[in-house]
């Protein structure tokens, strides 16, 4: 296995104390400090350790949370790291892992070896266990992903250009909008042009139908939202399930307008669409359930079904973006794009209604593993709830909970929503929300090693 290229390099700004846990007043031998590669990180190891290890890339911006806390009550380790400084400006995947790595050999170093190692995340973090689970079974044993970037940067960044891309083309056909590229001065008068566009287009039935039909094109989810997600899902009625689209779109656009830069600036525009048919990803990709509110939506409009066929070929007719070589070749290298050949048994949920990393993300990487022949190791799960990374302490602890089963007696236990959420209601916490639920549709932007493009 790949060695780490900072598991030998000493620990800067080393600090250990020993804390008391809020609830329940249990020691905690803590270490915190920077690698030598500049991110943060973080060892806290309970006095009632039961010798398994949650290793997690946003330890250091969890370790005052809910689940750090119940995680270190009930006598798990909970290690990691915080996110790079650099993030935004030179996002690697490459290091996250390493940093991974050097931080569960500390903990190997420093307290013994665990019973048991499973690397946790949620986002970019639940993309680095991904990676973990393909690349690192030298140091995990198992891992835990929520609401993950499916293979990664690619298919991303190409479905982060796709909501904004036809929202202009549908809305504000040859304006100044910015799609892709969003150079980062250009921010946020770029995100703040978009905001009356949006506003505008709600305010009469042809908009709000547009706005659903940008929705369902770009595969972004019905109930979606980054900020301030509503707790209940929409009624189903007409005008709050297009509400609900709106708050989607207008949550999904915010994000790929001011932080597309995470995958662009690294290397160059990372994405495309020279050759894409948007019409065929409307007939082939779109919710079955979108289609009908998008048919009524028209009709309500005045457009009709000839409507939706028109508004898909002015799609299509709109003067297209390329990325660059360096900008998409840099997302290729393994580690960065994930193959779905895990070594180690994977529980990958996602929340239905995120609208930062829509769901069909998590469907791209299961055909991966399922083409790799590693579908025994690999259970998914879905959360009925909107937001991005809004999983419960329930809902978290079930799955870590189903993969120490796992590990202990070599087999899976009923990870289906049932038994999941009966495992969930044990712990006398929040209620859970898993939900069971199939994809009707193949997630148009899935990206593998083998997926044509035009470098």
């Amino acid at each position: 296995m790949q060695t780490s290229r900072y598991m030998t390099l000493a620990a800067i700004g080393l600090t250990s104390l020993l804390l008391a846990s809020p609830t329940l007043g249990v020691e905690i031998k803590k270490e915190e400090g920077t690698l030598p590669s500049q991110f943060p990180y973080m060892i806290n190891v309970p006095a009632n350790w039961n010798g398994i290890v949650i290793n997690d890339l946003d330890a250091v911006a969890n370790k005052g949370g809910k689940l750090a806390a119940y995680l270190l009550d009930h006598g798990y380790a909970y290690t990691g790291t915080g996110r790079h400084p650099e993030r935004m400006t030179r996002h690697d995947p490459l290091t996250e892992l390493d940093a991974q790595v050097a931080v569960i050999k500390m903990v190997k170093a420093k307290f013994g070896q665990p019973k048991y190692t499973i690397q946790y995340g949620c986002s970019g973090g639940g993309f680095v266990t991904l990676a973990m689970a393909e690349k690192h079974a030298d140091v995990i044993d198992g891992a835990v992903a929520f609401n993950a970037r499916g293979t990664g940067g690619m298919a991303v960044a190409n479905t982060w250009l796709d909501l904004p891309y036809t929202l202009k083309a549908l809305l504000a056909p040859g304006s100044n909008l910015l799609v892709a590229p969003v150079p980062q001065d250009a921010l946020p008068a770029a995100y703040d042009a978009w905001k009356p566009v949006m506003e505008k287009a709600q305010q009469t039935p042809e908009g709000r139908a547009r706005i659903a039909l940008a929705v369902a094109v770009s595969q972004w989810p019905t109930w979606g939202a980054i900020s301030n997600p509503p707790k209940e899902k929409p009624k189903s009625d007409l005008a709050s399930l297009q509400a609900a689209m709106f708050k989607s779109a207008s949550d999904g656009l915010a994000n790929a307008v001011n932080r597309r830069q995470l995958y662009d600036n690294p290397a160059g525009l990372a994405s495309w669409n020279t050759g894409i048919d948007y019409a065929r990803f409307y007939e082939v990709g779109a919710d079955p359930e979108h289609k009908a509110i998008i048919s009524k939506l028209y009709q309500e409009a005045g457009l009709g079904e000839e409507g939706i066929a028109a508004d898909l070929a002015k799609i299509n007719a709109q003067p297209r973006i390329e990325g660059t070589p360096e900008g998409v070749h840099y997302w290729l290298e393994p580690g960065r794009l994930l193959e779905g050949k895990i070594a180690v048994p994977l529980f990958h949920a996602h929340g239905l209604g995120d609208a930062l990393l829509p769901p069909h993300l998590l469907a791209g990487y299961a055909v991966a593993v399922e083409k790799q022949g590693k579908s025994d190791l690999y259970r998914t799960a879905f959360v009925d709830a909107a937001g991005h990374c809004e999983t419960s302490v329930s809902e978290a602890t079930a799955a870590i909970e189903a993969m120490v089963t796992r590990l202990s007696t070599g087999k899976w236990s009923d990870t289906n929503s049932a038994a999941l959420n009966a495992a969930a209601s044990t712990l006398n916490l929040e209620a859970p929300r898993f939900v069971s639920y199939t994809f009707k549709t193949p997630f148009n932007r899935a990206f593998y090693a083998n997926t044509k493009h035009p470098f």
